[in-house]
């Protein structure tokens, strides 16, 4: 109570502190008190124009009329409740939030009350703004979206139109290797093994495309069966062994726990291996090393994929998962050959098994992918 009684003393040098505009009014709507921040917002007025004079002279009667202000007052003097706000919109564009509150006077009842207002121009201003950008973004995202999808059909569509030429290109091919059109010289057997090579390079480039397809339109079916997750990355290393022996890479397995078999899609998973060595042997130097560790784990097996290669800027981790990327500097740049749709494959893929995938990395120091399959 004490410190009550010594704020007292202070009160009105309290209230003409706050920086809001403060006005008490009677049952006449006559204004008995304004405070100093109304008189600084009106500066044409002086207390003795104000007070005893009716709201309508204090307060612009078109906008008395618009908002009904003084029904509210009203109200408020009939049922004690007080009026939790609404906006009052002066000329020239200001704006401002107002609430009534009723001063109970003890057995006297309720003879006035007070009006609090608050200047909120600049914020319905930022909240137009905001509104206006919202607006913007919806439409460019909408816009965004229909593009995207036209994107997604045409790749769609281009993927399935080339597949048809290129069964029938590789079908003349194996006629020829199997001498069904004549016998070949050496030199037509060289050239043959060079178009089979750029034919297969486009069958997996297509691949590649329907795979985003089906994976942009939810699409990608997933065939679970018992899986060795161990086998699966042995014939993809084996496989792959030639084009590391190219660049005399080592390539070691190792693994970790007692693995068994995890249900998943057998033909996705070695897509998910084949994918990430390759970007290994492709970005690590010539006789660098590639190392595959495989984990068991209480509920998933961890699978690294570590390189000694370029490495990846920490600001392109993530997003060398995306489709088409192209990193900067002397991190990944475009992925050889494959569109940079691999990594983004993987990532479908795995995410698919409702597993994850990341990559942690150094520039210049190379590269470990990691993905996890669960076990359940």
């Amino acid at each position: 109570m004490k410190g009550i009684e010594s704020v007292r003393g202070y009160q009105e040098e309290i209230i003409e502190a706050i920086p809001s505009t403060i006005i008490v009014v009677n049952r006449s709507l006559e204004v008995l008190y304004a405070n100093r921040n109304y008189y600084a917002k009106s500066s044409a007025k002086r207390e003795r124009d104000v007070l005893g004079e009716r709201l309508s002279r204090v307060i612009p009667q078109m906008l008395i009329e618009k908002t009904r202000i003084d029904d509210k007052i009203r109200e408020v003097f009939l049922t004690g409740a007080p009026f939790d706000g609404d906006q009052l919109r002066y000329p020239g564009g200001m704006f401002y939030f107002y609430k009534i509150y009723p001063l109970n006077e003890g057995t006297e009842g309720i003879n006035k009350v007070v009006i609090f207002m608050e200047n909120i121009t600049e914020l319905t201003r930022l909240e137009e703004e905001l509104r206006d950008s919202y607006v913007k973004l919806e439409n460019a995202y909408a816009e965004l979206k229909e593009n995207d999808e036209m994107k997604s059909e045409f790749i769609s569509t281009a993927s399935h139109e080339l597949r048809t030429p290129l069964t029938v290109i590789n079908s003349y091919i194996e006629m020829f290797e199997e001498g069904m059109l004549g016998e070949l010289t050496e030199t037509q057997r060289d050239k043959i093994q060079i178009i089979r090579s750029q034919t297969e390079h486009m069958i997996r480039l297509v691949e590649d495309m329907l795979d985003t397809s089906r994976l942009e339109s939810r699409k990608l079916r997933i065939h679970k069966s018992p899986i060795k997750i161990e086998e699966i990355a042995m014939k993809v290393l084996e496989e792959l062994s030639r084009l590391a022996g190219l660049k005399e890479q080592t390539v070691s397995l190792t693994t970790e726990g007692n693995l068994s078999e995890i249900e998943g899609d057998e033909r996705r998973i070695k897509q998910v291996f084949n994918n990430l060595l390759t970007n290994a042997i492709k970005y690590t130097p010539d006789k660098g090393k590639i190392d595959v560790m495989i984990k068991d784990e209480p509920e998933q097996v961890r699978i690294l994929i570590s390189d000694d290669g370029i490495g990846i800027a920490k600001k392109d981790e993530n997003k060398i998962f995306q489709k088409f990327f192209t990193g900067s500097g002397g991190s990944l740049t475009r992925e050889s050959g494959r569109m940079g749709l691999g990594l983004a494959i993987a990532k479908g893929i795995v995410e698919a098994h409702e597993g994850s995938i990341w990559v942690e990395s150094e520039v210049g120091k190379g590269s470990t992918f990691v993905f996890t399959l669960p076990k359940i």
